[in-house]
């Protein structure tokens, strides 16, 4: 099964999906019974065609500590040159504390081939840092991670060599809340933007607190989430919001697109449908 995301690429007028492999049992359990049976694959589509390739597994160093690699439901940036930055969390086995780093790859309009990554970020707490999405702002590169406990934060000059990860916070000091669940991004030219879940928000009664679904803007210098500009974009209604993505439309609009999980058994009498949703950033300014 491959699941992921996918973005432009300019250079070669390609779309590129890029997610992970998983292996399942026919009752639907994860199996990791397969040596590197836990990768990274990317599927390529043709305009010219309206067609999609099968896809290819992101062929990556022998050694350990690749063993498990995976990008699934991560934020992914195209440099100006054309070389894709794409976050991974890796590890030994999918039953291992989880490291994130970040891989430089290259595209001709086929094949993805990795050239080099950055350092490795570990965390020995829980199941470590998972579930990376990286975006660019201004000059920099902003990567957030997720943990059991809490979400953390980093930042990098160059994509691939990241400051020591710090607990997300609001601006007061305050811990953000979010936890054991994706949190991902969103720019404008004028201000860089997170979309995560949190405690706090009269949602006791959903699992890890995956909803609804939060919007604020960025300190990007002191990486802190600034409280009077939170909003929600997406309602709790008894259903849990915790995988979702963030993508750019064109310069006028963003969207957030996510799923109600119906897995509490009463969510249904909370109000929740199963229902897809869509929540539209209509940006006050273009962002070219």
């Amino acid at each position: 099964m491959m699941m992921g995301s996918f973005f432009g690429h300019e250079k070669t007028g390609k779309l590129i999906a890029i997610g992970c492999r998983v292996r399942y049992s026919p009752k639907g359990k994860q199996l990791d019974d397969v040596k590197r049976s836990h990768q990274t694959v990317y599927a390529v589509f043709e305009p010219k065609t309206s067609k999609w390739t099968p896809w290819q597994i992101l062929e990556l160093p022998e050694g350990e500590e690749f063993i498990f690699a995976r990008n699934a439901c991560a934020q992914w940036v195209v440099k100006n040159d054309g070389k894709l930055l794409v976050p991974l969390y890796i590890g030994k086995s999918a039953k291992s504390r989880f490291s994130t780093t970040v891989a430089e790859c290259r595209f001709d309009g086929e094949k993805l081939v990795y050239e080099r990554n950055g350092d490795v970020l570990r965390l020995d707490v829980a199941r470590g840092l998972y579930e990376p999405s990286l975006i660019a702002f201004g000059s920099r590169y902003y990567l957030t991670l997720r943990n059991d406990v809490r979400g953390y934060v980093s930042v990098s000059d160059d994509g691939l060599y990241f400051a020591e990860p710090k607990p997300w916070t609001f601006d007061d000091g305050a811990e953000l809340g979010s936890y054991n669940t994706q949190q991902h991004w969103l720019a404008h030219r004028d201000g860089l933007f997170l979309v995560y879940t949190r405690r706090g928000a009269n949602n006791d009664h959903i699992v890890r607190h995956r909803a609804p679904l939060f919007m604020a803007r960025v300190d990007a210098e002191k990486l802190q989430v600034i409280r009077s500009s939170e909003k929600v974009i997406v309602p709790e209604r008894g259903a849990e919001l915790g995988n979702f993505g963030c993508v750019r439309i064109n310069e006028n609009e963003s969207w957030v697109t996510v799923c109600e999980g119906m897995f509490m058994k009463d969510s249904a009498k909370r109000g929740a449908e199963g229902a897809t949703f869509v929540a539209r950033i209509l940006w006050s300014k273009p962002n070219p």
